[in-house]
């Protein structure tokens, strides 16, 4: 990232702040803008950010979904949504779908917005820490299909494990992909 990178970046859903944290270590001259929209997650979030020091952080109490994207002049968004948390050491015992589904939704509808209402906006990070293709391919694939100007790029090249085959991506897009 170093000196190449945008000066105003947005992460949408940034609470608690580990993920903002980094980035504004990665992006020390760049302007980070971190929202969260539940209050008590938010304190988490600004409490992390002191205790990190990401001075280069301006964190805001607000709604990804809602805001006006003229307020928010950013070249880059990091998104990384709510999720089932699949993909952690708390794995759940079964799939829940009706969850999943809405999960899914909300990610789904977070992504394109990132993609399309954003004027300036050139690179979107989108993560999870799930497991699950509908969280994950399916978002991508669908949000792909909503907003065909943005393309994949290779993610962590060195990471060995690469996203799944899907049906709506090619190999080269599914290789684009980490899990």
């Amino acid at each position: 990232v170093g000196d190449a990178s945008p000066s105003i970046i947005l992460d949408a859903c940034a609470a608690p702040g580990n993920k903002t944290s980094h980035l504004a270590a990665l992006a020390p001259n760049a302007r980070v803008l971190a929202l969260d929209r539940d209050p008590d997650r938010f304190s988490l979030l600004e409490a992390r950010l002191r205790l990190a020091g990401a001075s280069n952080v301006e964190a805001r109490l607000d709604d990804f979904l809602t805001i006006d994207p003229r307020d928010y002049p950013v070249t880059a968004i990091l998104l990384d949504p709510s999720c089932s948390g699949s993909g952690t050491l708390d794995l759940p015992a079964r799939k829940d779908r009706d969850r999943l589904e809405r999960l899914a939704g909300f990610q789904l509808k977070a992504l394109v917005r990132a993609l399309t209402a954003f004027p300036e906006v050139t690179r979107v990070t989108y993560s999870t820490c799930s497991v699950y293709d509908e969280e994950n391919e399916n978002v991508v694939a669908d949000a792909l299909s909503q907003a065909p100007d943005f393309q994949l790029h290779v993610a962590l090249p060195s990471w060995p494990r690469r996203g799944r085959a899907h049906p709506r991506l090619t190999l080269q897009q599914s290789n684009n992909l980490v899990r």
